[in-house]
């Protein structure tokens, strides 16, 4: 494939993605950040990003499908969700504003292809370009704050179940 038609292809994807909705119509900015991206390739059974592992990178499902896996406090893993490329799907996004150990691990069901993208390269591509490094880093901040709303509201909802609970054992003995 030419790297203008990759080049193509990747727009494309990019243009499906929630994170750059606001980019859209503007052909030259979405060049620029198709051209940022790489491609990677993951077997299935491969974890792509690690649970508690410091991550740097935001990838985008171009083709396959993972799970999403966490740990439990006692070390049990679960599945939380699957994903795949037909969804639009991004994850590690949170990597390109903050470096920090990862929350889940995602795991590959079957051989891969990523759009991925560094942090660093984020950050000189938002020096370079500040007006639209804004918009994509004001929509991952919208996505956390959107999370971290709905695990409060679950933690409330959590804590009303067990002064409900406790309410009808009548107290704690």
């Amino acid at each position: 494939m030419s790297v203008k038609s990759e080049l193509k292809e990747k727009v494309a994807c990019l243009k499906k993605i929630s994170i750059f909705k606001d980019l859209v119509e503007n052909s030259k900015a979405m060049r620029e950040i198709a051209s940022l991206f790489k491609t990677v390739h993951f077997s299935a059974g491969e974890n792509v990003i690690e649970e508690k592992i410091h991550g740097h990178s935001i990838y985008i499902i171009k083709d396959g499908s993972v799970e999403v896996i966490k740990k439990t406090l006692h070390g049990d893993s679960y599945v939380v969700v699957d994903l795949s490329a037909d969804m639009n799907i991004f994850f590690g996004e949170v990597g390109l504003l903050n470096p920090d150990e990862r929350s889940a691990t995602v795991r590959c069901k079957t051989d891969c292809e990523f759009y991925k993208l560094e942090r660093e390269q984020f950050l000189e591509f938002g020096d370079k370009n500040p007006r639209i490094g804004l918009v994509i880093t004001r929509e991952i901040s919208s996505i956390v704050c959107k999370r971290l709303r709905k695990a409060n509201n679950d933690i409330l909802t959590l804590f009303d179940a067990l002064v409900e609970e406790v309410g009808l054992s009548e107290g704690i003995e």
